[in-house]
């Protein structure tokens, strides 16, 4: 009986031994493609690009340790690819300063997610220089994004861009897609949804999440889409330029979200629905302010 329980314990710690070894395997680190963290004058784009196509063709997912990566061209995030940081640092409500950070001076894209099955994880993506168009964009470009999974990552200073773009063109769709916890801090728009008239962005869904800061002209912009769902989604900015949610085409589905608007103009919508919207329907609690429903749309219960 002695033997068979020293064996079993041998047999445990030889599986143990070999699922860290498998792990570790299949764990890419970006400093072995060259990437120089906590290094405010080396760019990294290249570099870290390497890790990225690496990952792409071997299926391993690259893990990024507590610091900052500066870059300044668009990191493309490819199909298959998981990035997992170290954490979105301590201090959500100012310049973010530990964590693991990717710390963007460009002035386009900071991350384009281009392909399917993508996952994003406990990190944050900072506009260093306020200079970029976008944050992170879900770009399809004649193909189809599906199955991207954003977790657990603050998207911080976009003030002259969009925190996180949805962006389909040329017969492109967006969908399936699910975010979690998705802090957005100071943009100029939050999040945009921009399908072309070939395209479609549906069925992707936001759980919590918070959109809150200064600068924005709009926390939410809706251009198309539908079915697109906000669970528990909080937006509340300093104030808006055009209104906290406008959706000029297409649908979205608010459920239990939360509003702040305080501080907005009266005559600024908290929420404008042009007439190209339909089947829009919202479910929570606001602060009050003028709601503008010019399309076919359901229910808008929010109390306040």
């Amino acid at each position: 009986m002695m033997k068979q329980k020293i064996g079993s314990i041998l047999l445990i710690g030889f599986f143990c031994v070999y699922s860290i070894q498998v792990k570790a395997q299949n764990m890419l680190n970006p400093e072995d493609f060259g990437v120089i963290m906590n290094n405010s004058k080396f760019d990294n784009s290249v570099a870290f690009q390497k890790a990225i196509d690496s990952a792409a063709i071997t299926g391993a997912t690259i893990f990024v340790k507590p610091g900052y990566i500066k870059f300044e061209q668009t990191i493309v995030v490819k199909s298959g690819v998981t990035i997992i940081g170290s954490g979105r640092g301590s201090t959500p409500n100012q310049t973010p300063y530990n964590g693991t950070i990717f710390w963007y001076t460009g002035t386009a894209a900071a991350m384009q997610v281009s392909g399917s099955n993508v996952v994003l994880n406990n990190f944050t993506i900072y506009d260093k220089t306020s200079k970029a168009t976008d944050g992170l964009v879900i770009k399809a470009s004649s193909n189809l994004v599906e199955s991207f999974s954003l977790t657990n990552v603050l998207i911080f200073g976009f003030v002259n861009g969009t925190a996180l773009h949805f962006l389909a063109e040329n017969h492109g769709g967006i969908a399936y897609s699910s975010f979690y916890d998705v802090r957005i801090r100071h943009a100029k728009i939050g999040i945009s949804i921009t399908p072309d008239g070939t395209s479609f962005i549906n069925s992707n869904s936001f759980y919590h999440g918070v959109i809150s800061g200064g600068a924005f002209d709009v926390c939410l912009k809706v251009e198309g889409g539908n079915h697109n769902i906000f669970y528990g989604t909080i937006i509340e900015p300093y104030t808006s330029t055009y209104g906290h949610v406008w959706v000029e085409k297409g649908q979205i589905i608010g459920e239990l979200i939360r509003i702040e608007s305080v501080r907005l103009p009266k005559e600024t919508p908290v929420i404008k629905l042009e007439k190209n919207s339909f089947d829009c329907s919202f479910t929570g609690t606001y602060t009050g302010g003028l709601i503008v429903n010019e399309g076919k749309n359901n229910t808008l219960t929010l109390s306040h």
